[in-house]
């Protein structure tokens, strides 16, 4: 069986695929392409149990959450330290084109500013005000989301 290992390393909050040679402080952890995969379905999964949980402006727990406070939530609860604004989201990672969607990118919506995490198959998650419908599962072709879309960030390398 082919094991295949990267590397994630964190400079400013930042994490990325490093390939060349790093210094021992800069190592975070080596692992398997089935550990990356396991920590993009634990977020996913816990953003799940999340599901009905209220939007609460500021919010960043299970009494309440805005959209960035539970991409926030959830990253940093499985060890991929996230800021908390969808505005400083946006800084970091790398840009993914909306074809390139991967589970675990992190979309970006403006008019007004607000983000949730791709889940796949058209589908993300995120907290939404609208009718105080919180915690929510919606496709990315919903026409509110799909005319605001903005962008979308990798935060996990996919390889």
């Amino acid at each position: 069986m082919l094991k295949i290992t990267f590397l994630l390393i964190v400079t400013a909050s930042v994490l990325f695929a490093e390939t060349t040679q790093t210094t021992e402080t800069d190592i975070v952890s080596e692992v398997t392409v089935e550990e990356h995969s396991a920590v993009i379905d634990a977020i996913l999964e816990q953003a799940e149990s999340y599901l009905g949980v209220p939007y609460v402006w500021g919010g960043a727990d299970a009494n309440g959450f805005d959209c960035s406070g539970l991409t926030y939530r959830v990253f940093n609860d499985n060890g991929i330290e996230l800021p908390r604004t969808v505005s400083a989201i946006e800084e970091i990672g790398t840009a993914v084109s909306r074809d390139s969607l991967l589970p675990g990118d992190i979309l970006i919506f403006h008019n007004p500013t607000h983000t949730g995490i791709y889940m796949g198959e058209g589908n993300f998650i995120h907290c939404s005000s609208w009718q105080d419908r919180g915690v929510v599962i919606t496709e990315i072709t919903q026409s509110n989301y799909a005319r605001r879309y903005h962008s979308a960030v990798r935060i996990i390398p996919s390889e």
